[in-house]
């Protein structure tokens, strides 16, 4: 046991614990004086084997220095000292350091400035800070200028080995995840490339086999019509199952193009109009008369005709509903049941919640949650045997949420499925939320200008609004989808107003105005009696931000 230099710093380098008791009460005696002294027990396991550490000391005082050079050595680490803050940031400079252990009173540059200035430019440096006995700062002082940790004067090695190691374990381990982020951003990488050659391959196999399909089908479906003579029933039958799965290829391959189009990023093309959603099923359901008639499964469309109108694409739907019966077919038993259901509106009244249900095997708990994953497949079938792709109920939630709603599944295994979606009902809200506000912010984008062009039939005799007929409403709608381009937007209201969304500014969108007129009036598309108006509002031309004009558009807008 010794004293050494000024600083009364107090040494006990015997392993033996009895000279480390008997050094404490000398320090005691020490600190009750006021003579600041700092206790070094020096006991250290002489076979552990450490990684060595690049570690750089500071301190004013040289016996500290050397003192903690000296616990540092006999850690196993390699030290170097400073003398000062700006002696210390030379040495960075020149060096590379895992640590630093830094006193903070120290003149010219104290602990603070020096350990502001290591983080900033050398961030890859961990600090440790020394801390007088009794000193006014906290942990949350020194964390707050970059140390990892501080130290407490006076320390034992015991103390300073366990600061290092929790600093040099932190240390490593963000260098192990620094390490391990950069392989998963590798890994990701190369998992982009591999997909966007799926994607590649998947598109132009699927474009290269439409082609002869199509023809396959056309010439088969000429052969059943009797055009290159009678047939008999054998090759009738023959024939009808060919033609069959020639459907069936066709609409794996407009899957596949749809998925493809999706993982390129592109997503779906939807075009909005207004339409009654019992029309849709229907179109929907005629596509599998033959297969429920085969399978003896009934389907119920429970639907209201006088449902509200929905806002949709109505292929879209109509592919999304071809989904969802054929995925109800295909895990229903012989002499099971389909049903397409309404629940009502949501909360909000603006979309209408359909249920299509079947009696079939259900799905397992664990299968729930990914059946809408894309390629994924669950065990399902009575038979246990799996066909498609795994992508049918990928491409439904695809549209439906396309279409800002939301689709889910609910099952108990063994009873049945219900796939409950919601969809837009046709209103002012709908017509903002899904055509003017995307097509808006596409405008704003590209930096193009944006305008609606509404279209009002009046009768002349009356003065006031007239309501088209069915036919003549058709015809309109008709004549106006050849003259706009498909990059706009048509939106009929009541068969009383049209609406067009187009990219185009004030001039222009006038122009379009006046074709409608002369068009639809001259082309005898509306009954004699009735005037055609087409009013304008643009942006930037006339409202001069997007908040301006989606709120000019609701003059435009009405909702009878």
């Amino acid at each position: 046991m010794k004293l050494l230099g000024k600083r009364n710093i107090l040494c006990v380098d015997d392993p033996i614990a009895g000279f480390v008791g008997a050094a404490l009460p000398a320090y005691r005696r020490l600190a009750q004086r006021g003579v600041p002294a700092f206790l070094f027990l020096m006991k250290v396991e002489k076979d552990i084997k450490v990684e060595k550490e690049r570690i750089l000391v500071v301190d004013d005082e040289i016996t500290v220095r050397e003192m903690v050079s000296k616990i540092i050595n006999l850690l196993g680490h390699e030290v170097i000292t400073a003398g000062s803050g700006k002696e210390a940031l030379e040495i960075l400079k020149n060096a590379t350091f895992s640590i630093m252990i830094t006193d903070i009173k120290m003149p010219e540059m104290d602990g603070f400035e020096l350990m502001k200035a290591v983080r900033n430019q050398f961030p890859d440096t961990h600090i440790i800070c020394m801390t007088a006995h009794g000193g006014s700062y906290t942990y949350t002082d020194v964390v707050g200028v970059g140390a990892k940790d501080y130290i407490t004067k006076p320390f034992t090695i015991d103390e300073m080995r366990a600061k290092l190691n929790r600093v040099i374990r932190e240390k490593d381990l963000i260098i192990d995840l620094t390490q391990k982020s950069t392989e998963l951003e590798k890994a990701n990488e190369e998992l982009k490339r591999l997909d966007q050659m799926k994607s590649t391959f998947i598109s132009s196999v699927s474009h290269e086999l439409r082609t002869p399909l199509t023809v396959i089908k056309e010439f088969i479906s000429l052969m059943l019509e009797g055009h290159v003579g009678a047939l008999t029933e054998d090759q009738k039958e023959y024939l009808g199952i060919a033609n069959k799965n020639i459907i069936r290829l066709t609409n794996l391959i407009e899957t596949l193009l749809d998925f493809s189009r999706i993982e390129s990023g592109k997503g779906l093309k939807l075009r909005f109009e207004p339409t009654r959603l019992m029309e849709v099923v229907e179109d929907a359901i005629m596509t599998f008369s033959q297969q429920l008639e085969e399978k003896r499964i009934i389907l119920e469309n429970r639907l209201d005709p006088d449902l509200p109108l929905v806002l949709i694409d109505r292929n879209r739907l109509v592919e999304v509903f071809i989904n969802l019966i054929g995925n109800g077919i295909k895990f229903t038993p012989p002499g099971g049941k389909i049903t397409i259901d309404s629940r009502g509106l949501t909360e909000k009244r603006d979309y209408l919640k359909i249920v299509v249900t079947d009696t079939g095997v259900g799905i397992s708990p664990e299968d729930l949650p990914k059946v809408f994953d894309r390629f994924y497949q669950g065990g399902r079938t009575q038979t246990g045997l799996i066909t498609g792709t795994g992508l049918g109920l990928a491409i439904v939630k695809e549209i439906v949420e396309g279409h800002q709603g939301y689709i889910h599944a609910e099952s108990k295994f063994g009873s049945g499925a219900s796939f409950v979606l919601t969809l837009p009902v046709f209103g002012i809200g709908t017509i903002y939320n899904l055509i003017l506000n995307p097509m808006l912010e596409e405008a704003e984008k590209d930096k193009a200008p944006f305008s609606m062009i509404r279209v009002d039939f009046w009768d002349q005799r009356t003065k006031r609004e007239s309501v088209l007929s069915h036919e003549s409403w058709e015809g309109v709608m008709y004549a106006l989808q050849k003259m706009v381009r498909s990059v706009d937007t048509v939106v009929p209201f009541q068969s009383s107003v049209v609406y067009i969304f187009s990219f185009n500014d004030k001039k222009l969108a006038k122009e379009i105005g006046e074709r409608v007129q002369v068009k639809l009036t001259q082309g005898n598309y509306i009954p004699k009696g009735i005037d055609v108006q087409a009013r304008t509002y643009s942006y930037p031309k006339e409202a001069h931000t997007k908040e301006e004009f989606l709120k000019g558009c609701r003059l435009f807008l009405k909702e009878d």
